[in-house]
């Protein structure tokens, strides 16, 4: 009866203990797959959602952390970074140095040779040279009586090109000439040449004269007036028909003014009786002509200052420098 008693006894705890175990406060705990939201949240007591992150709630927000001291942070390193230096604005003599000596008027190459489909004459190069061997033939009313080849970099006369052909002639034997593609001789890197060559000298040039006004206005600033035009106004510009100009005009003609023409002067200006410095101290007449120079590659225009005495030129300057031409 005993045993039967202690029996049952075990038993009642064992039920009780599973009954404890059971309890739903703490079956969550005991747990291994506890139930999850379509949120990814695990559902806490009660039955209500927890996420396993903060919400996004701004009192949740994560404090931004200081800045190390051994980083500067993006906006002070933004301030301390050096501007770039300012461009210096132009002074008037700056502007007036543009507008009196400005920079040529440069036509586009491929304008000048029609994108290489017709080149002009005045741009041909004086020789070409031969990239490959050709082959002359010696033709004599129209039959060929002789043949010679010349190896490449033999110097060729250009004749004439068009839409990518050149006819070239042998320097050796003049009476020989053939045509051929003109990716077979230099005869479009030597057009090149020449006219960069020719834009480079020409800011060059117009690049000089401007500092060396500016040196000459910064010694005499009386220049400056003359520069911007602030002189007597002439008794006769612009009249061609002027007696006073026949003997400026005579000199043009005769080639004593480097570089221009009578052709391209477009305005003469009697200034009368100056004193005139420079290489050609003296008093002289004087006027002033423009010119508006033609080339191959472009326009450019110039006023240069002729010096009479005794009713002919003798001699022609840069009407502010008064540097002979």
């Amino acid at each position: 009866m005993k045993g039967f008693f202690g029996t049952l006894i075990v038993v009642c705890l064992l039920i009780g203990g599973l009954w404890y175990a059971y309890d739903p406060h703490i079956k969550q705990l005991l747990d291994k797959n506890p139930t999850m939201s379509e949120n990814d949240t695990v559902i806490g007591k009660g039955g209500k959602e927890t996420t396993s992150s903060k919400p996004a709630d701004k009192s949740y927000a994560p404090k931004s952390k200081a800045p190390s001291k051994s980083a500067p942070s993006k906006s002070s390193a933004t301030a301390s970074k050096p501007e770039a230096p300012k461009a210096t604005p132009k002074t008037e003599l700056d502007l007036l140095l543009e507008e009196k000596y400005p920079m040529p008027d440069v036509i586009p190459l491929l304008e000048i040779v029609s994108n290489w489909t017709n080149v002009p004459k005045r741009a041909y190069p004086a020789e070409v040279f031969a990239k490959e061997t050709v082959a002359f033939q010696l033709v004599v009313n129209g039959q060929a009586i002789g043949s010679s080849n010349v190896a490449p970099g033999t110097p060729l006369t250009p004749i004439s090109f068009q839409n990518g052909q050149i006819q070239v002639g042998n320097k050796a034997n003049p009476g020989m000439n053939t045509i051929l593609p003109v990716e077979k001789t230099d005869f479009k890197e030597r057009i090149e040449k020449r006219y960069n060559d020719y834009v480079e000298k020409a800011k060059i040039r117009i690049a000089t004269q401007r500092a060396r006004v500016k040196e000459v206005v910064r010694k005499d600033p009386a220049k400056l007036a003359a520069l911007k035009g602030e002189v007597p106004p002439a008794t006769a510009a612009n009249d061609s028909n002027d007696p006073r100009f026949s003997a400026v005009k005579t000199s043009l003609r005769n080639g004593e003014a480097a570089s221009v023409t009578l052709e391209e002067a477009t305005s003469f200006t009697w200034n009368g009786s100056e004193k005139i410095g420079g290489e050609k101290p003296g008093t002289y007449d004087t006027v002033t002509v423009h010119f508006e120079v033609a080339t191959i590659f472009g326009r450019f225009p110039v006023d240069y200052k002729a010096l009479l005495q005794s009713g002919r030129v003798v001699g022609w300057i840069d009407p502010i420098t008064e540097d002979r031409i």
